[in-house]
């Protein structure tokens, strides 16, 4: 009996809090198939590729362990049984598998009698038992082939003494009726899953209270709709990583399932993650294209529509406009320009890791021409026009290590400190309006090519730290925020010409996630800082206002300028002639109350209160009247600015 279990390995735990390995829409492991040696003596140059269930093993086959029952629930009574939690699993199967696009399908096909935890065994385990200091929410590890490998009829791959492979079978199945799965002999290519167990926190020290009764949410944060939680462990499953949307619309809060983060205080949010959204359904049919074969699962059946009938694709390639290299790691995201939707997103890149055959272990390639093979990506995309959109995983709304091994090569290499921006006319590294999309069709069966985007080179005016701290709860309405930025700070950028000023970037946040981060008014103007720490700010002529601004929940949301170049001579010209002593970035929170969500709170900013404190910060509780210092806090406010090419 031959066993090959040196070409398996198993992925990173998969958290809804903290995780790695994905990207391009991909949960990503790696391929040594070719052998080529790394720069690091002895090591292998190791493909980063995505993880895929082989269509032999579709439908793929869950047991629930029932070893558990009733579910503990380290806040007490009530208590879930295995019988309503399987109920739930089911649904939460369903979930995927009726996305007509995908030939994706899981089922359950009983239980097991597990006493201890998950582990590579070739059964598909759904379970409640979690090995000492989990802390996460649940997670969804697999174990995946390294390297395109043929399986022989009686094979023990996990080397317990059972063979995994059976000739008797063209599709995974239990053959020999002993409750693990065996495979048909074959070539299966890196990347091909192999077992994929999902685990849920239940422990008393940090575990969750799982319910599956829409009427039982409630804002208790221990508290979570299994649903919810499954639906997401299980687009891991079958190999979708984690996206950065999660926020769809000024009118809709609710971003992707697969966005790596559950309000467990907000029951409206984790009820809408049961459902995938558009960008979930995009990955999982394009990774699983109905209509992709003849035979097989990826074969029309009744009820199905071709991936090509509903999906066209958007590809291009990113490049840093400072560094001039290709990107690893960009998040790439299609918003729908009629209705100012987000609607799919992906990252950029191919990349290598460097691999010791030794010991196993995983490296960065220390040369970032063999680290970052290409910059490329894809975005697969129902009808619509859209405006393609870039931006860095710099950590929010999720750092690069909660992404893939492609976002941290990226980040390594110190790709991702770029500012946001659209695809446009002549995208280049210096350019006007980073913010003026150049609409891009999105049409069944049409790839649209070339739609290539270069990072603006620019100066962020940032006189802040890192975000320690989110603020302020229990606001009256109309509380106002400005930040300073003084003459003499603009008029060095460029001492002896114009300035470009592109775009005001504001820290924004919400305390629950089914509530738009939305704005009442944002403004770039002027004002001066009196003796005596006040501000008299100009909000009746501002340089520019947007009203109804939509912030980012954990991130950095930009108010793009229409004209960058006009602008920039107007500060300019009153820097020099000394009418203006300062610019404002100024942002106010809705004007009436109560504020929508569970806590009732007000959208929130992002703050800093260490290292040097700038003094640059200013509040108005009386919707602009009068402005105070405030001497404890940097309000995280940047000015985007640039030189003219």
């Amino acid at each position: 009996m031959r066993r090959i279990a040196s070409i398996l390995v198993s992925l990173s735990l998969v958290f809804l809090g903290t995780v790695n390995t994905k990207a391009g829409g991909a949960l990503e492991s790696f391929d040594i198939t070719a052998g080529t040696p790394s720069p690091i003596p002895g090591h292998i140059l190791a493909r980063v590729i995505g993880i895929r269930w082989d269509s032999r093993s579709i439908p793929v086959q869950y047991r629930v362990n029932n070893t558990l029952d009733p579910i503990p629930n380290p806040l007490g009574a009530p208590f879930l049984t295995v019988a309503d939690a399987t109920t739930a699993f089911a649904a939460s199967l369903e979930e995927w598998n009726s996305i007509r696009t995908s030939f994706i399908e899981l089922e359950i096909v009983g239980t097991t009698a597990n006493p201890g935890l998950r582990g590579f065994d070739f059964v598909n385990e759904l379970t409640f038992r979690t090995a000492a200091g989990f802390s996460a929410i649940a997670s969804s590890p697999s174990v995946n082939l390294i390297a395109d490998s043929t399986f022989v009829d009686g094979d023990d791959i996990d080397g317990d003494g059972d063979s995994d492979v059976s000739a008797t079978l063209t599709r995974t199945g239990d053959a020999d009726g002993d409750g693990d799965i065996e495979f048909p002999p074959g070539l299966y290519k890196a990347g091909t899953i192999l077992d994929n167990d999902v685990q849920f926190n239940t422990k008393t020290s940090n575990g969750f209270r799982f319910t599956t009764d829409p009427a039982q949410a409630d804002t208790v944060t221990r508290s979570v709709d299994l649903m919810c939680v499954a639906v997401h462990e299980i687009g891991h499953s079958f190999g979708l990583s984690h996206v950065l949307n999660n926020q769809d619309s000024a009118e809709d809060a609710d971003g992707a399932t697969m966005f790596p983060f559950i309000d467990t205080g907000d029951p409206a949010s984790e009820l809408a993650q049961r459902t995938p959204n558009i960008d979930d359904i995009a990955f999982a049919s394009f990774f699983y294209q109905e209509g992709s074969a003849s035979s097989g699962p990826g074969r029309i059946q009744f009820g199905d529509i071709p991936f090509k009938f509903v999906f066209g694709l958007i590809k291009g390639r990113l490049t840093h406009g400072v560094l001039n290299q290709p990107i690893a790691g960009g998040s790439l995201l299609a918003v729908d320009a009629l209705h100012r939707e987000n609607r799919v997103s992906a990252f950029s890149g191919t990349t290598n890791l460097s691999f010791n055959p030794t010991n196993g272990g995983l490296f960065f390639v220390p040369d970032v021409n063999q680290a970052i093979v290409n910059g490329n990506y894809v975005l697969p995309v129902p009808i619509g026009l859209y405006g393609v959109n870039v931006e860095a995983v710099d950590g929010q709304p999720v750092p690069a290590a909660n992404i893939s091994f492609t976002t941290q090569i990226g980040s390594f290499f110190g790709q991702q400190n770029f500012i946001e921006e659209f695809f446009n006319h002549g995208d280049a590294a210096l350019e006007r309006s980073p913010g003026d999309a150049k609409l891009v069709v999105g049409f069944p069966s049409l790839t649209v090519n070339n739609i290539n985007i270069v990072t603006n080179d620019v100066f962020n005016v940032a006189n802040f730290g890192p975000r320690n701290a989110i603020g302020f709860i229990n606001s009256p309405a109309g509380r106002t925020y400005a930040v300073a930025f003084p003459a003499a700070q603009l008029a060095a950028i460029n001492p002896s010409g114009d300035i470009l000023v592109q775009a005001g970037l504001y820290d924004t946040n919400v305390v629950d996630a089914s509530t738009p981060a939305l704005f009442a008014d944002a403004f770039l103007t002027t004002g001066v800082i009196n003796p005596d720490g006040s501000a008299n700010i100009n909000l009746t002529t501002p340089l520019a206002r947007s009203s109804g601004f939509l912030g980012q929940d954990g991130d950095f949301a930009p108010f793009y300028f229409k004209d960058p170049r006009g602008l920039g001579r107007t500060i300019r010209q009153g820097i020099n002639n000394g009418t203006i002593q300062n610019v404002f970035l100024v942002l106010r929170i809705p004007t009436t109350t109560p504020f929508p969500g569970v806590s009732g709170q007000p959208p929130l900013i992002g703050l800093n209160n260490t290292g040097t404190l700038f003094g640059l910060s200013f509040l108005s509780n009386d919707g602009g009247v009068t402005f105070n210092r405030v001497p404890t806090f940097n309000f995280r406010f940047s000015l985007v600015v640039s030189q003219p090419s």
